[in-house]
């Protein structure tokens, strides 16, 4: 009798625990829940201008007006520039065979205030083979880089596709941005309005009005100085994949990150020039994914000066005119937020 009621107390515990653990999970992994409404402008549209650029004429060649890099509101302050890590894994040694590069032209598209081509890239073969998409963007305004939420709310676990979240937002092209709906933390600043400031241990992206971006670490965030200026977008993932153009020695990330994976980045050639790099996997044959080392390389390749890594693996995808462009893997999942540009331009 002893024995059979301690094994009924020890049962008993173990389903209150399982009912606790699962509550747990319901509530901060899978329940959708709208965020707080303290908000802060960070960019009066109505009163700041952004920088003017110009598209390419028919050399490739672009006369941009500008202004001071990162100026700040009233002052000619201007944050510095981050790209060191702290906590970090070593690049690999080996390296990508670019030559044997073939691409494909799959879609373009100009207005007069945009200008993009996305191409299919090929390396290597057979079980080696990576395949990867490149939207190679140029705007007369970094206004016209917009990002979106699911369901048009800021908020945890709210998720929909990125072909969803195209279609809402009217979206000439979309990749799936970084996630920020399955943190607690991180810094969030989305078309000019800051909704959440704490951070974590990653990596920060900034993009400001000026079209400059930005990669700070952690330690190098000096938050009071850097939203004094025009931020129009905050992205918290990463980690940053090069050094001015270089690939970068070392890379603050995790082991299971840097593993080969279907990957997104964002890459800055230049105030108004942006390039967007979807990279498919887990596809042995067609793609097998790409290491951090590997999308480095490829970023570099295509002439960035700035990337950076954002939500990979099933999360990655692009959509051109409401299609997907790459092949998700398992046709892809929801998630909570894009970067996209409107149809009108």
């Amino acid at each position: 009798m002893i024995n059979n009621k301690f094994i009924k107390i020890i049962l008993f515990d173990f389903i209150i625990a399982l009912l606790c653990i699962g509550a747990f999970i319901l509530y901060f992994y899978i329940m959708p829940r709208k965020g707080g409404q303290n908000t802060t402008i960070l960019i009066d549209e109505s009163a700041t201008e952004s920088q003017a650029f110009a598209l390419p004429d028919s050399d490739g060649n672009t006369n941009t007006k500008t202004r001071p890099s990162g100026q700040k509101r009233g002052n000619k302050n201007n944050p510095g520039n981050g790209n060191t890590n702290t906590k970090s894994i070593v690049s690999e040694n080996n390296s990508l065979d670019l030559s044997s590069k073939t691409n494909t032209a799959l879609e373009s598209f100009k207005s007069d205030n945009i200008q993009l081509n996305i191409t299919k890239n090929e390396l290597g073969e057979e079980n080696d083979k990576i395949s990867y998409y490149t939207a190679d963007v140029y705007v007369t305004s970094v206004k016209q880089l917009q990002t979106a939420f699911a369901n048009g709310t800021f908020g945890k676990n709210l998720r929909e596709t990125t072909v969803q979240m195209a279609e809402d937002n009217d979206a000439l092209l979309a990749i799936s941005g970084d996630s920020y709906g399955n943190n607690e933390t991180g810094i969030v600043v989305r078309n000019g309005i800051l909704y959440r400031s704490d951070t974590n241990d990653a990596e920060i992206c900034v993009l400001f009005l000026d079209g400059t971006m930005k990669i700070y670490t952690p330690e190098e965030f000096d938050q009071e100085k850097i939203l004094e200026c025009d931020v129009w977008q905050a992205w918290n993932f990463g980690p940053s994949l090069l050094d001015n153009g270089s690939v970068k020695t070392t890379f603050q990330t995790t082991s299971y990150l840097n593993g080969s994976n279907p990957r997104c980045a964002i890459g800055y050639v230049g105030p108004g020039h942006y390039k967007f790099v979807l990279v498919d996997g887990r596809n042995i044959g067609y793609s097998k994914g790409a290491t951090m080392s590997e999308l480095a390389e490829i970023m570099a390749n295509e002439d960035c000066l700035l990337a950076y890594n954002l939500d990979g693996g099933k999360s990655s995808a692009m959509v051109y005119q409401g299609n997907y462009i790459n092949q998700p893997v398992e046709g892809g999942r929801t998630i909570s937020d894009i970067i996209y540009f409107k149809k009108e331009g």
